[in-house]
């Protein structure tokens, strides 16, 4: 190598050396090294003890759990440390109204400047919202309507407090309840009813106008049958008809029909509750002339398989709108009547028994938990499945327990003359961390 190559070569490389540092340089001025995100500490207990005040009326501890959370939970999203809670469920784990702990499951969301772990409220989703946070609240009464917020204890279990829950699915199959055959349906079209056995590969037009399915203010266009006023299985078809009552009934799927009065003395009709329990046993239960909270209502028999109906009477002095009824078999029968009110008491299920085919009702007491007195006060009618029985209560129509939607579960051993409280039925998976 001669002088002018080494020259050259040094100063490549000098040249290569400063175009490294002019491009270091140059990206530290683009891309300056973050600086630390400054976030806010959530010390929890730090806050504590917290006094709120609740209303008169709230009395469950329930109830004040929720005032007191409400007011704390606000203060830590007025500091900025959440936004957007939204609570699951409360429930009350121990204690007496002077003292007591009460379990919330709720759900948060983290403002983007902040970073997850430094709140340990759990482990946060894309959207930023951390789900399924547990708190143990525990509450002290001080003067007149003031309540103190002593302690919060965290824990993973979202089920705390909670009895057996079930899915709708793991109830139908404890219960012995088979859903039915979505081959086997009706359609209402072009003013007609059809049936049809085979998925609609074939319909059987069922002899019938359709006015005669409503009431008599029917105009001809409706597209639903009213609920529980038909049977359509490969043994037995049958639609109860509400103008003259009479019932139609087919057991060659449809390929020939009978129909049978049922009585022409009744007046206009809201519910029609049909049912067969064996091949020739069956129950027609009907409810109307309603007046405000009053109605009449009446229960026929066959056991005939539908030929012939007759008059079993009705439950002795009670006049209340009917919800659910249905028999078991021939001698074992239900109705519900709502909630049952009394003075000063939270409503509960207001459910009759017959042993005896409809003869004589005797009134079934419902056990309700107390941490559910007011919530579950609609009964259900039974199912079974050998000689154990299963009853759903649900909230009524004007439930708000977790949506409305939870079921209380009870059963029985002795044909439904005391009922034992099993656990929760969650049909939307509320209950259950997702």
């Amino acid at each position: 190598m001669n002088k002018a190559q080494g020259r050259l070569l040094i100063i490549i490389s000098v040249l290569t050396v400063a175009l490294i540092i002019f491009q270091m340089v140059n990206d530290n001025h683009e891309n300056p090294i973050p600086k630390p995100v400054e976030v806010k500490k959530a010390d929890i207990n730090s806050k504590l003890p917290y006094t709120s005040q609740v209303e008169e009326y709230d009395q469950k501890p329930e109830t004040i759990a929720y005032r007191i959370w409400f007011d704390f939970i606000k203060s830590l999203e007025n500091d900025g440390i959440i936004a957007n809670p939204t609570f699951t469920r409360f429930t009350k784990l121990s204690g007496d109204e002077n003292s007591f702990v009460v379990a919330v499951v709720f759900q948060v969301q983290l403002p983007e400047e902040t970073q997850e772990i430094d709140y340990g409220w759990g482990k946060m989703q894309n959207d930023r919202v951390v789900p399924n946070i547990v708190w143990k609240l525990t509450i002290n009464k001080e003067e007149n309507l003031t309540y103190t917020l002593a302690n919060i204890e965290k824990t993973t279990d979202t089920q705390i407090g909670l009895p057996p829950i079930e899915t709708l699915k793991e109830y139908h199959k404890k219960a012995g309840i088979k859903k039915l055959s979505k081959s086997i349906k009706y359609e209402i079209k072009d003013e007609k009813l059809k049936v049809t056995y085979d998925n609609g590969q074939n319909w059987k037009v069922v002899p019938v106008a359709i006015d005669a399915l409503f009431s008599g203010g029917s105009n001809g266009a409706e597209q639903q049958l009213l609920e529980g006023s038909y049977v359509i299985t490969p043994e037995i078809t049958a639609f109860a008809l509400n103008q003259e009552t009479k019932v139609l009934v087919s057991r060659d799927k449809g390929k020939s029909w009978n129909e049978a009065l049922v009585s022409n003395q009744l007046p206009s009709l809201r519910m029609l509750k049909l049912g067969f329990t064996s091949d020739q046993d069956g129950y027609l239960i009907l409810t109307g002339d309603k007046t405000m909270s009053w109605e009449a209502h009446f229960i026929f028999k066959t056991n005939d398989g539908g030929q012939s109906w007759y008059n079993v009477g009705s439950v002795d002095e009670t006049y209340d709108l009917v919800t659910d009824g249905g028999f078991i078999n021939d001698q074992l029968g239900f109705i519900s009547f709502g909630e049952y009110r009394y003075e000063g008491q939270p409503p509960k299920p207001n459910l009759y028994r017959t042993t005896d085919g409809g003869g004589k009702w005797e009134r079934v007491e419902v056990p309700i938990p107390a941490e559910y007195q007011g919530y579950f006060t609609v009964a259900e009618i039974p199912t079974y499945l050998g000689t154990e029985g299963t009853l759903l209560v649900n909230q009524g129509p004007e439930g708000d327990y977790l949506g409305g939607k939870v079921l209380a579960k009870f059963t029985s051993k002795d044909q439904g003359k005391t009922w034992t409280f099993a656990g929760l039925v969650d049909p939307d998976g509320v209950l259950r961390a997702k």
